[in-house]
C-alpha cells in the first residue's frame, strides 16, 4: 500500500540503487490525475512501473521521464520441448556462478547493447559487479534458476546469454538475453529461449515470462515465434525529485 488511492505491489531496488514501486494501479474509481499527485507527492526521485496508461499519461504530464515502455509476455510451459539446437549452451552453476568467466562474457554483451540500442545500459566494465553479478546472486528479481540460465559458447568465444530468475509473486522470469551482434551469432538468442524453456518444462514449472521493450520489434517476433503470448504493456517512469 502506498496510500488511500493507490496500491504497489512491491519494492524494488533498480540496477542504480534507486528504489522502485513495482506496480503501481489505482484504487477502484480513483481518478488518474488525483493517484499521480498522490505518487508524486509520497515517492519523489523513484522509479514507478505501471501498467495503467491514464496514468502513466497523468504522471508524464506532471514531470514524470519515461525510462522503459514495454510489453509482458508469457508462455506456458506444459506439453512441448523445444528440440535441440546445434549451438553448444552451458548452464550456470549452483552457486549461481557463470561456466566462463565473467571477463569472457562481458565483451559480447557490451556489443549486444551500444548506445543506439533501446535497452542500452550505461557503465562498461563496471556492468559485472552493479549488474550481472546482482541478478545472478538474487540481489535484484529473485534467485536464479543456474539449470535454465546458460552462455551459448563456441571453442573460444561466449557468444551469449541467458539470465532467468524466480520471481516472487511470478515465477520463472527472463532478466536478461542477449547475442554477440556478429552475423555468424545469429539464431543464438532463439536456441538460448528454446534451450531455457526446454529445461523448465522438465523441472516442472508452468510459465515463463519477461518484459521485452517496445522500441524492440524484432526481439518481439522471437519471442512469439517461441510462444510467447502478450500478457500487459508497462510504462516505468523516473519521478520528479520534488
Amino acid at each position: 500500500m502506498i496510500d488511500r488511492l493507490t496500491t504497489v505491489d512491491g519494492v524494488r531496488e533498480d540496477r542504480d540503487g534507486t528504489p522502485c514501486a513495482d506496480l503501481l494501479a489505482r484504487r477502484p474509481g480513483v481518478g488518474s490525475i488525483d493517484a499521480a499527485q498522490e505518487i508524486l507527492t509520497i515517492l519523489p526521485g523513484w522509479l514507478a512501473a505501471t501498467a495503467d496508461d491514464e496514468l502513466a499519461d497523468a504522471l508524464l504530464a506532471e514531470g514524470a521521464s519515461l525510462v522503459r515502455h514495454a510489453h509482458v509476455m508469457r508462455r506456458e510451459l506444459a506439453g512441448d520441448v523445444p528440440a535441440p539446437s546445434d549451438w553448444t549452451i552451458l548452464p550456470f552453476t549452483d552457486e549461481a556462478e557463470p561456466p566462463r568467466p565473467w571477463a569472457d562474457v562481458l565483451p559480447n554483451f557490451l556489443a549486444a547493447y551500444p548506445p543506439d540500442h533501446p535497452d542500452h545500459i550505461p557503465g562498461g566494465r563496471a556492468l559485472v559487479e552493479n549488474y550481472l553479478i546482482p541478478y545472478t546472486r538474487g540481489g535484484r528479481l529473485g534467485p536464479l534458476i543456474s539449470s535454465a540460465s546458460g552462455l551459448a559458447v563456441t571453442t573460444e568465444t561466449v557468444v551469449g546469454g541467458i539470465l532467468v530468475v524466480d520471481r516472487p509473486g511470478e515465477g520463472p522470469w527472463i532478466t536478461d538475453i542477449w547475442r554477440g551482434p556478429d552475423p555468424e551469432f545469429r539464431g543464438s538468442g532463439a536456441a538460448l529461449v528454446g534451450w531455457s524453456i526446454a529445461r523448465l518444462t522438465r523441472g516442472g514449472y508452468p510459465s515463463l515470462g519477461l518484459a521485452v521493450t517496445d522500441a524492440n520489434p524484432r526481439a518481439r517476433e522471437v519471442y512469439r515465434r517461441a510462444g510467447f503470448i502478450l500478457e500487459q504493456t508497462a510504462w516505468t517512469l523516473r519521478l520528479p525529485d520534488g
